[in-house]
């Protein structure tokens, strides 16, 4: 039987609970007026075309764009509209919600978080009230007000106020997590709000150890930045950047959920188009990959002569045989790829302007010109312009304009330009690559051996060549998240193709060979007799303006974002720096990691990496405008319960003796379990002990397993580890758990993940530490049982 007490607090906090609910359905009432006006405004907008003018039609766009954009920020805001209440010392109050909420007569009635008369809900302690006397959190299921929290700052002027319940921060953390992360925005600290609202000229970088909320802080700040400065994110975009494709599936309800899908979430496996990781590459060979060396690798790389290259250009002209032979080519290759600031794609133009010109002077320093039929006619002219010029006249100019054309120099390389010879050898000597096709390339030994150079050591040479060998063999590449920043950096030297030719179709481009064009590759369009009228040119015009050649191209695809987040960003590689680097040259940057749970063991090439990233073109730090950076630190863990963080600190004190673990805030009474199982148990082992976590928690479980090794750990193991089990069960690797949490983990053979490579305790540290309520670690090894336990 409850106490009297007990009974009467119930009864207070049922009569809070309704009074709150009758302020929640107002806002709800009024939120679906708010979509209706969206709606007619909307149509509003569709009938002012009806003007039929062209300003009509302009009038028209801006307000159905706008309108749309007001109903999809209302239709964001439904779960959860209202989540906070102040009271002020002067008998003002402020409900918080996801959006703002106004009266028809403009009276606020939810106030967006985000704003700043908001701020005072996450800022505001006992220490520092900024005016308010008592904060109050609603937790809400739909559209119901479930339960209810108070924070009472100032006892003194609460006399009026029924205070409920206490410990609001700390009740919202022991909720069971979904499969997707929901946001923290009832219940963020102070020293996250001020990450969230710090200044936004620059780079804001966060630290703080697993569960201390540096991802959701992150979102968060992303939310507030498009709200606040909305023209200046909101049309240059903002990019956020996560580990592996999991984890920003486990994200993307967040912003959504706080009025916000403008931004791009993308994995570091998903930021090149058109291709797509789907493998971790084993700890050396990803070392191997993301080193900084590589960058010179792989423009030695795009400079080498392609795979099939001739050795030999042979043309002939006026019965005459001119050849460039190898060294002649690599001397030309070589002079081009310095002058190829456009990319290697870009230069073809110039490339054959290049190849005429030395088989000009090869003909030349032959003896073409005696045998061209044209230089005698030039000789008599020459001699008659010297005589007409005795008497000052310059009758025949016209006349030598028109012979220029014709003889000498034109003339041979517009024979030239139509030799089966010279285009075949062009297409192969020097053809539009694709990234793809250059890293390919690199799994012949001897090729990655020059690449290499004296960057890369030969053992590390030859390991790349038979690891791409191997994995790119196939119609269906397998590419690591390594891979993925090389495209990057390869697609960066070889730039964009030339722009497709003026010609409208192969007949009439004199560059075409066939249905494709000699010098840019691309397939023309074949002529279509009721496509119009076109312009009447002769032979001689038609030359003339194919032979000037230059080298535009295509813009560049490769978006450029307003702000970047980077998240567990401790992990990423130089060359994925760079990846990111060409993305925001002239981004604001978020950057949260965890110094601790660090891939690399040269953080300081990592770091250096990081900084030419954000810190911009090389021009703009020359003239001393380099960007601020403000830091901060998270400390306080709110993820774990006290008695799984004991167990991560234990595993954090051998990674990394002497680093400081986040303090966490929160007990629950429940030990970790630790058991000592024989290896060939561990599976039956692992799916015991989830059918016991199932019925103690509603929530999440992962299964957290070593890296697939080919021995015990293979993808098949896996699958029949996973086989049968509920949905809200998740198996996956250690590197795939990264950033996600769950309300129950199960570690299995922690041994083997310590022990697999050199950063292994740091990535049983990050493992470890994914638990919210329960964790369950089974190990073969006598000695990690003693250890965590």
């Amino acid at each position: 039987m409850s106490s009297p007490v007990a009974g009467r607090s119930a009864t207070v906090k049922d009569a809070e609970m309704a009074v709150e609910q009758r302020r929640v359905d107002s806002a709800y009432a009024r939120l679906a007026e708010m979509r209706a006006e969206a709606q007619e405004m909307i149509k509003e907008g569709y009938r002012q075309a009806l003007a039929g003018t062209k300003g009509s039609l302009v009038d028209r766009d801006a307000m159905v764009y706008q309108a749309a954009l007001r109903a999809q920020a209302l239709d964001a805001a439904d779960d959860g509209l209202v989540f906070g209440r102040l009271d002020l010392a002067g008998g003002e109050t402020r409900y918080i919600g996801r959006i703002g909420v106004r009266t028809r007569e403009q009276e606020p009635m939810v106030i967006d978080w985000r704003a700043p008369a908001a701020e005072a809900f996450y800022r505001a302690t006992p220490e520092d009230r900024r005016g308010v006397v008592r904060r109050r959190v609603l937790h809400t299921r739909g559209r119901t007000v479930v339960d209810l929290e108070d924070d009472l700052l100032d006892p003194s002027a609460a006399d009026s106020l029924t205070i409920v319940g206490d410990g609001a921060f700390l009740a919202s953390l022991a909720r069971t997590r979904e499969g997707t992360m929901r946001d923290i925005v009832a219940t963020i600290q102070r020293e996250q709000d001020e990450v969230i609202r710090a200044p936004a000229d620059g780079t804001v970088l966060v630290r703080g150890a697993p569960g201390t909320g540096k991802t959701a802080v992150a979102l968060h700040r992303v939310a507030y930045l498009l709200f606040r400065h909305r023209r200046r994110f909101g049309s240059r975009g903002v990019l956020v950047v996560g580990p592996n494709r999991r984890f920003t599936s486990y994200i993307a309800r967040v912003l959504p959920s706080l009025g916000e899908d403008s931004a791009v979430l993308r994995s570091l496996g998903d930021l090149v188009p058109g291709v797509s990781a789907t493998v971790h590459d084993p700890p050396e060979l990803a070392r191997i990959k993301g080193s900084q060396a590589m960058a010179a690798v792989l423009r030695r790389a795009v400079a080498d002569h392609p795979p099939g290259a001739p050795d030999e250009l042979r043309v002939v002209h006026a019965g005459v045989v001119v050849r460039l032979d190898r060294k002649t080519l690599d001397r030309l290759r070589t002079r081009l790829h310095r002058r190829s600031a456009g990319g290697v794609n870009a230069a073809r133009r110039r490339v054959a302007e290049t190849l005429l010109e030395e088989l000009w002077r090869r003909y030349v320093e032959v003896g073409g010109p005696d045998h061209d039929p044209g230089a005698q006619m030039q000789g008599e002219l020459a001699l008659w312009e010297g005589l007409l010029a005795e008497s000052g006249l310059e009758a025949l100019d016209g006349r030598r304009s028109t012979v220029r054309t014709r003889t000498g120099r034109e003339a041979f390389e517009a024979n030239v330009r139509q030799q089966r010879a010279f285009t075949d050898f062009l297409s192969a000597w020097w053809p539009i690559r694709t990234p793809l096709e250059v890293l390919r390339s690199l799994g012949d030994r001897d090729r990655m051996r020059r690449a290499a150079g004296r960057d890369l050591p030969r053992p590390d040479a030859d390991r790349l060549a038979a690891a791409w060998a191997e994995a790119l063999s196939g119609e269906r590449p397998v590419l690591g998240y390594q891979d993925i920043a090389l495209l990057d950096e390869i697609d960066a030297l070889l730039g964009p193709p030339p722009r497709p030719s003026r010609a409208s179709s192969a007949e009439e481009d004199p560059y075409a060979a066939g249905a494709r064009a000699v010098l840019t590759g691309e397939e023309l369009a074949e002529g279509d007799e009721e496509a119009g009228l076109r312009e009447v040119t002769s032979v001689i015009e038609r030359l003339e303006r194919a032979r000037r050649v230059d080298d535009e191209t295509e813009e560049d695809a490769r978006p450029e974002y307003g702000h970047i987040v980077v998240d567990e960003a401790q992990d990423l590689s130089p060359m994925q720096w760079r990846m990111l680097g060409r993305r925001g040259r002239q981004a604001t940057w978020t950057i949260v990691t965890d110094p601790a749970q660090s891939a690399w063991e040269d953080l300081e090439e990592a770091r250096a990496a990081m900084e030419a990233a954000i810190s911009g073109p090389s021009s703009r730090r020359r003239r001393g405008r380099a960007r601020p950076r403000y830091e901060y630190e998270l400390t306080t863990n709110y993820r774990n319960t006290t008695e799984i963080a004991e167990v991560s600190a234990r595993v954090l004190e051998l990674a990394l003796p002497g680093a400081r673990p986040a303090r966490a805030v929160r007990g629950s009474g429940v030990r970790p379990v630790i058991r000592l199982v024989p290896e060939e148990a561990m599976h039956a082992a692992a799916r015991e002990a989830v059918r016991t976590l199932l019925e103690q928690v509603e929530g999440t479980i992962g299964v957290l397993v070593p890296l697939p090794d080919g021995e015990r750990w293979t993808a098949r193991d896996h699958a029949a580890l996973a086989a049968g089990l509920p949905e809200r069960v998740q198996v996956l690797d250690v590197l795939e758990a990264k950033g996600l949490e769950f309300d129950a983990a199960v570690i299995c053979a922690p041994e083997t993940v310590a022990d697999q490579s050199p950063r292994g305790l740091r990535i049983l540290y990050v493992a470890v530490s994914r638990a919210t309520q329960r964790l369950t670690v089974l190990t073969a090894d006598p000695a990690w049982e003693r250890l965590l336990t």
